[in-house]
């Protein structure tokens, strides 16, 4: 009985050693922890290929941008040189402005009376540019040789006034100041202006004005009618129409009962105009159709109207 026991022991023993029965837990499985890492290891290389290809991405459209700046500026260059090169073809010459002043005193050393002379100084090498500075040059020079000579009797008469013994007393020094107040490019030609305002006492001086013309090819001094492809008669006739219309039209502006009769009476425009981008201006001067508060009073005849394609 013994016997049959201790074989049942050891047949029993063998089949727990067989079976893993009361043996070590189990260690955790290899695999799972590679596929972790293995995971883990795809993701960060996923990621640093993600932001390769991001960095790429970025990189492509910082060139791209680049380039695309690159050419816009260079349009732009390119486009500015060609408003240039048009300017230049048309005359748009470049010009600042001078003035020369001057002044005379009595023989009490008080000043009786100053001028200035304001002009543009065209700035290119070109021949109009030389020939139009070369005018105004001579231009003040003769205005002041005027004035010293006694031409122009302007500073003559400020002299004998203060010397003459007649109560000046507050009265400021006579003066005539010249300006440029327009300075137009148009049709082939350059337009300057000037404004002068003289004074010799009284309430108020009296403005002026003196417009000359000159050719944008070489600089000699034209006439409104070398511009126009019009006879005077037509530009006188198309000019008093202007005024007669407005006259008309704008009673509200002030004009003298008889200003009619003086446009109608007028033979001559052409002297009392100046050129702008927009056409050519008539204007009558102070006292001529209105009173001296209603300044100048202008008409404009537009390029169209005097046969002329428009001015850009």
């Amino acid at each position: 009985m013994k016997k049959y026991k201790a074989m049942f022991a050891a047949l029993l023993a063998a089949a727990c050693i067989l079976t893993g029965c009361g043996g070590a837990q189990e260690e955790p499985q290899a695999p799972a922890e590679t596929e972790t890492v293995s995971f883990a290891q795809e993701t960060t290389e996923e990621a640093a290929a993600a932001e390769e290809e991001t960095a790429a991405v970025e990189t492509d459209a910082a060139k791209a941008e680049t380039a695309a700046e690159g050419s816009a500026g260079t349009e732009e260059e390119t486009a500015a040189q060609g408003e240039e090169d048009a300017d230049r073809a048309d005359g748009a010459y470049a010009y600042h402005l001078e003035t020369e002043t001057r002044s005379w005193n009595d023989a009490a050393g008080q000043e009786a009376c100053s001028v200035s002379l304001e002009y543009p100084v065209f700035e290119g090498d070109s021949a109009a540019e030389t020939a139009i500075n070369a005018f105004y040059q001579e231009w003040v020079s003769d205005k002041l040789d005027a004035w010293e000579t006694g031409e122009d009797p302007f500073v003559t008469e400020a002299l004998e006034i203060r010397e003459s013994g007649a109560d000046i007393e507050g009265m400021p020094p006579f003066s005539d100041e010249y300006s440029v107040t327009g300075v137009a490019m148009v049709q082939g030609v350059v337009s300057i202006l000037q404004e002068n305002y003289l004074f010799t006492g009284g309430a108020h001086g009296m403005p002026g004005r003196e417009n000359h013309i000159f050719s944008g090819t070489d600089g000699k001094e034209v006439t409104l009618l070398d511009v126009l492809p019009l006879s005077e008669e037509e530009v006188n006739g198309l000019a008093r129409e202007q005024f007669l219309a407005r006259i008309e039209e704008h009673p509200e502006d002030g004009y003298f009962p008889e200003a009619a009769d003086t446009v109608n009476a007028k033979t001559d425009f052409i002297s009392q105009s100046y050129l702008t981008q927009d056409g050519v201006v008539f204007y009558a001067q102070p006292y001529e159709l209105g009173p001296y508060a209603a300044g100048y009073i202008e008409v404009t005849l537009t390029w169209e109207q005097v046969g002329l394609p428009p001015s850009r």
